[in-house]
This record gives structure tokens, C-alpha cells and sequence, in this order.
């Protein structure tokens, strides 16, 4: 039992689980689920400025140039840049069972309460890939 899920979906399903009206033992395991992903999150952020500083503009010493509040990347370096990039969006943070094992349950039964919700755009969007995620559709007993 495990759950994947990419790093770019991790700021979209935090907003999104964090408005779910819950209570008790819902709302304990959405705060976890928060904490964890907004702990990755970090993570990812900080590898996001290294990327950044790897490939930007730097003065003698080394230090990024900056123009306004936005640092310089120049166009040769771009195209790696950006790929970098993508491919750390696209890493995904995985969630084992073991430790994790109630509350991917949870999560479960949470997506399950709310399937009868109308969902548009962004929501939408992030409803279907947490259910997917978590597999909602599939019985515990196919894992």
C-alpha cells in the first residue's frame, strides 16, 4: 500500500484538502497529510533555487545576478534549465503504508465522503488525481 504523487500536484492537494469541511479523526489525518506534504514541498523548493542557482547568470564572486527581484538565466543555459526543472515536478513523493497505512485509509474514506461534490476546474482537477492516487476505485483487497 502506497500513494505517489508528483511534486507539482503537492501545493494543489494541500489547498485542496485543507478546505474539506472535517472533523476528528478526518481532520487529524488531513493535518498529517498537510504536514507531510508541505515538508516535501520545502524540500522540493530548495532544490528548485539550486537548479536556479546552477544554471543563472553569477557576478565575480559567484553570487547571482539579479534584475529587480528576478534572477538572470541566460538563454544558452535555458533549455537545461527548464528541463531540470520539469523533471523535478514531475518526481513523485511517495507515501508507504506501514506507518502511513491508517492514514491512506483515511484519506481513502475522506475522497470516498466526497465523491458526490461538483468540482470545478483546479478542484476537479485535484479531486480526480488524489482519488486516483489513493485508488479510491479498487478494493484494499486487490493490493
Amino acid at each position: 500500500m502506497k500513494v505517489e504523487i508528483k511534486n507539482e500536484m503537492i501545493p494543489l492537494i494541500t489547498e485542496f484538502v485543507a478546505e474539506l469541511p472535517l472533523v476528528r479523526k478526518h481532520s487529524r489525518y488531513r493535518r498529517e497529510l498537510i504536514k507531510m506534504l508541505s515538508e516535501q514541498y520545502k524540500k522540493v523548493d530548495e532544490q528548485r533555487i539550486e537548479i536556479v542557482k546552477e544554471y543563472c547568470e553569477k557576478d565575480d564572486k559567484g553570487k547571482p545576478i539579479m534584475k529587480g527581484e528576478t534572477v538572470q538565466i541566460p538563454d544558452e543555459n535555458m533549455k537545461k534549465y527548464l528541463e531540470d526543472v520539469a523533471e523535478l515536478k514531475n518526481e513523485v513523493y511517495v507515501i508507504e503504508g506501514g506507518n502511513n497505512r491508517e492514514l491512506i485509509r483515511t484519506m481513502r474514506t475522506i475522497l470516498l465522503k466526497f465523491e458526490d461534490q461538483e468540482y470545478q476546474g483546479k478542484d476537479s482537477t485535484t479531486y480526480d488525481y488524489l482519488c486516483e492516487q489513493f485508488k479510491v476505485d479498487e478494493n484494499e483487497e486487490d493490493e
